[in-house]
């Protein structure tokens, strides 16, 4: 359980969210195989469970040995293309270098504010369009987690060499 509170927020989410609609499914199918008695919703909310706590097994044992990859800085533009599922999302890190991710676009970002992301790690393949591309890889986004809004990190001195200090201009 304590490991649990090393989790990065937005993962930890990710595990407890997918376990939690496969009980549901299972509750649901449950209900309805009682009020009409088909077994064929129960054995099919069945499977959803199953296959959801797999799911969700797999993802607690990859954050859990951290096995996955984080891209961290301020999101500096964001575009779609018409009838396209996904959006184009420029982010630099603190060090100025620019990365370009592509995610889905229920994925709700603003320019100008920091965020972390998380994607497995693994091979990912590459058939050289874009599109297909994306297609291939959306299962290695985990998810993302606002930093907040982008402030500057320390003030640059101005031409005297001091910084701005209102302290020291009422002495």
């Amino acid at each position: 359980m304590n490991e649990l509170k090393n989790f990065p927020k937005a993962l930890l989410q990710k595990v407890l969210f997918t376990a939690l609609i496969g009980a549901g499914c299972l509750l649901i199918g449950a209900a309805y195989f009682i009020f009409s008695r088909d077994i064929i919703t129960l054995v099919l909310s069945g499977f959803v469970f199953a296959f959801s706590i797999i799911k969700s097994t797999g993802l607690y044992r990859a954050i859990s040995k951290q096995k996955y990859e984080t891209v961290e800085g301020t999101c500096i533009g964001v575009s779609s293309k018409p009838f396209r599922k996904h959006f184009t999302i420029k982010v630099m890190d603190d060090a100025g270098v620019e990365s370009s991710l592509r995610l889905g676009k229920q994925t709700k970002v603003k320019i100008g504010f920091r965020y972390r992301f998380y994607f497995k790690q693994g091979e990912r393949l590459s058939v050289g369009n874009a599109y297909l591309d994306t297609a291939l890889s959306s299962d290695h986004f985990l998810g993302f987690e606002e930093l907040g809004e982008f402030t500057a990190q320390r003030k640059e001195p101005d031409a005297s060499g001091s910084e701005d200090n209102p302290e020291s201009e009422k002495s």
